[in-house]
């Protein structure tokens, strides 16, 4: 069993440095990753980067390819031209009778006509009010109010029925940047004049917008009609319009009151044929243009303030606005093309699954910093990486997804930026004496080997029951074993004039010596009383150093050419030093004096260490 522990221990050890470098790249990669990643999505949360996101789904927009106008559809433009060529201004009611009658008669599906006729204009009046009244194929506007009462909104035209007319509104972004649309919505409360009262400042109403009246009555005619669930979506035949959250794309804590999509825009130009009106007036248009058509009628001319910055805005010099009839148009496509030709709307991740997105390409970024080290490789392998996510993030737009685009580049960047500072500053002069600082102040000296293996010492079931063994031996042997009386340290006179050179011999030493050679076998400090214990200690010390001090005086003494005991002759060389065959036994004797001074010092070393047991081994036990 012990046996075969070992081999699970070695294993380990060998498993361990196998993967070691593999587990310091995971855990500064990681660390990193995980402090660059976090304070990202805290940012991006309150909504630091919504401009930046937005920006990216703008240029996105733009770079995505325009698709053929819709043929369901016909815009009837109000140009300047018209306004000139008609000498009228606004258009008077009797000129937009003339020309719903004359769409009328080639057959359309819905005619939609985005002018506000709530206050009567020129003459005509009467006999637009009766073609609204008789007609179920135009829909009307009214502009909703904005809670204030200096703005009541306007109501639609007179006589019109509750479901031939909608809002006109759009909801539009910080810069005046028209991302989304309202589909439906209750106007705000206000506090108006009973005679300014109406059904587009009447907040117990449910308003449907003038794009959705127009889609629905479209799609009316090929047996297809609306509903909600029972979460309040939306459903056009089998497809989901979804709302839009207040957090999902590039938007954080958007103002998303009512039911609002993202518009998917068809063109940055025409997402419709088009005509002016004068055309319709002279009768200079195609019938099957008209016919079974949506037709939109609306100023097109920048004299009517009816127009709007979109995402194709930034890319132009000029015509960089989109008039609200055309605006109408690409929502009316969009829904036309989800139902009947199921043209993507756009959706979303959850949040989880963005924030792992973005930790993703954080990781990527700390394993470029970690595994290359040549500065241009890096910066190549850099744009690589940042063309893989953007091109990633790009062909899902155009499949109508919407991800973050800006935070994983950020997270791309700025984690191995980090790792490669953090690295060049660790190798720095001013890096190193930071951190030897650092480790002197909260004296960090770690063996990583050692720490691992004494982890490993500790965790092993075999080692700890190996301890516990050996700790009951030791109180076994520590009950058992007899008093001795402490032994007594013979005393050297330390104070007595040494004997010159010339008068000592080896058998002058012989007396010292001797005190030496009595010294036990069995001698260590632990056997000494512990009634003065650093006197105990300090005496071996000194005694220690004594037995060198002899030892070299014997050595280096004045040579001898005869002893003081007659029966001894020293022979000498001719330079005066003793022969060969007597400094034998004197270096004998130094050998002899060091082994007993290194056993001294073993043995006293072993008691301290057996001192040293004994107090850790209870606490290894608990």
């Amino acid at each position: 069993m012990s046996k075969f522990s070992d081999k699970i221990r070695s294993v380990r050890t060998q498993l361990g440095k196998l993967f070691k470098p593999s587990l310091a790249f995971a855990r500064i990669v990681l660390i990193a990753s995980a402090v660059v990643t976090v304070p990202l999505i805290a940012v991006r949360q309150v909504g630091i980067l919504e401009s930046a996101e937005l920006s990216a789904y703008d240029l996105m927009l733009r770079l995505r390819p325009d698709e053929s106008p819709d043929p369901r559809l016909l815009i009837v433009g109000i140009t300047e031209s018209d306004i000139q060529r008609l000498r009228q201004w606004p258009i008077s009611d009797g000129k937009i009778a003339e020309i719903l009658q004359k769409l009328e008669a080639m057959q359309p599906r819905v005619i939609g006509l985005d002018i506000l006729r709530d206050v009567p204009q020129g003459e005509g009046r009467s006999e637009l009010t009766a073609l609204l009244q008789k007609s179920d194929r135009i829909i009307g506007v009214c502009l909703v109010t904005d809670g204030s009462t200096d703005n009541p909104g306007s109501p639609p035209p007179p006589g019109i029925s509750k479901d031939s007319f909608g809002f006109a509104d759009f909801s539009v972004d910080r810069g005046g940047i028209l991302r989304r649309a309202l589909l439906f919505m209750k106007p705000p409360a206000i506090d108006v004049n009973p005679s300014e009262k109406h059904p587009c400042n009447d907040s117990s109403e449910v308003l449907f917008s003038f794009n959705l009246r127009l889609a629905l009555r479209y799609l009316q005619s090929e047996g297809i009609n609306p509903k909600l669930d029972a979460n309040q979506s939306l459903w056009l035949g089998s497809t989901q319009i979804k709302q839009l959250a207040d957090n999902e794309g590039g938007y954080k804590n958007a103002d998303v009151r009512g039911y609002q999509v993202l518009i998917n825009y068809r063109s940055r130009r025409q997402p419709a044929n088009q005509v002016r009106l004068t055309d319709v007036l002279e009768g200079k248009i195609d019938p099957n243009l008209v016919k079974d058509k949506i037709v939109l009628i609306g100023y097109t001319t920048e004299t009517v303030k009816d127009l709007f910055y979109t995402p194709y805005s930034a890319g132009k010099q000029k015509n960089q606005f989109m008039p609200g009839i055309v605006a109408h148009a690409q929502v009316v496509s969009q829904l036309l093309s989800a139902v009947l030709d199921q043209r993507p709307l756009f959706w979303f991740w959850p949040e989880w699954a963005e924030i792992l997105w973005i930790s993703g390409w954080s990781i990527v970024g700390g394993t470029l910093a970690w595994r290359i080290a040549h500065p241009a490789r890096l910066a190549l392998a850099y744009l690589a990486m940042l063309g893989v996510c953007c091109g990633i993030s790009f062909g899902i737009f155009l499949s109508g997804g919407w991800l973050p685009a800006v935070a994983p580049s950020l997270a791309l960047i700025v984690t191995g930026s980090s790792i490669v500072s953090a690295d060049r500053f660790n190798k720095s002069a001013y890096g190193q004496a930071i951190s030897k600082k650092v480790k002197q102040v909260f004296k960090i000296e770690i063996n990583e080997q050692q720490k691992d293996d004494e982890v490993e010492e500790v965790l092993n079931k075999a080692s700890i029951e190996k301890l516990k063994k050996v700790r009951e031996e030791f109180k076994t042997s520590h009950k058992e074993a007899p008093a001795t009386e402490p032994y007594q340290i013979p005393e050297l006179n330390v104070g007595s004039p040494e004997p010159s050179k010339a008068q000592t011999s080896p058998e002058d030493l012989s007396p010292e010596l001797a005190k030496t050679q009595s010294l036990p076998e069995d001698f260590s400090p632990a056997t000494v009383g512990s009634s003065d214990s650093s006197k105990t200690q300090s005496m071996p010390e000194d005694y220690l150093a004594q037995l060198h001090q002899k030892a070299k005086e014997y050595k280096h003494r004045s040579p001898l050419v005869r002893s003081n005991h007659p029966q001894t002759d020293v022979p000498t060389n001719t330079n005066g030093s003793p022969s060969s065959g007597e400094t034998q036994p004197d270096e004998d004797l130094e050998r002899s004096l060091q082994a007993k001074a290194q056993k001294i010092r073993e043995r006293r070393e072993a008691a301290k260490r057996e001192a040293r047991k004994s107090q850790d081994l209870p606490e290894t036990e608990d």
